[in-house]
């Protein structure tokens, strides 16, 4: 059974955010620079992973596991960086929206197959319950021999 890494990341990366708010808090408030690592104005993951000294295969961790990112991002806004993946829309490749276009489609023919099997039980169930019925009225019809009305009299 595997064991989540997040809660060892958070322990080392709880104190080490702590430490780099301190940091932020005693500079000049005219002249206070950002204390996390940064590139292009915003959160550079690697730049933490190398910083908490762990595996550089922890990193997607800060993108998966909404805790890691919460706890960087808030940081991050207080010393004007921009959070975890904010250019993750800008940097969409065309691949990577023929993919989201090929998801949405499988996703609706999905759905519309969901939709045609649940008219098809219901169908079927509605079926079942008639040969019931018409088994009963055959079943008095051969042990009395009346026959059953079940329609309108009119």
């Amino acid at each position: 059974m595997n064991r989540s890494v997040v809660p060892d990341i958070l322990a080392a990366l709880e104190p080490w955010l702590e430490a780099r708010i301190a940091d932020w808090m005693i500079q000049p408030e005219a002249s206070r620079r950002p204390t996390l690592p940064e590139a292009k104005g915003k959160i550079n993951v690697r730049g933490i992973v190398e910083a908490l000294d762990l595996p550089t295969t922890h990193a997607q961790h800060f993108f998966r596991h909404a805790a890691l990112r919460a706890a960087v991002n808030a940081v991050a806004k207080e010393q004007g960086l921009l959070p975890i993946g904010a250019f993750a829309d800008e940097e969409t490749s065309e691949a990577d929206k023929a993919v989201v276009a090929r998801l949405k489609q499988a996703k609706t023919r999905n759905d519309d197959l969901s939709k045609a099997v649940a008219e098809q039980a219901a169908t079927i169930e509605s079926m079942r319950r008639e040969i019931i019925s018409l088994r009963e009225q055959l079943r008095l019809l051969e042990q009395t021999g009346q026959v059953v009305r079940t329609g309108r009299v009119a």
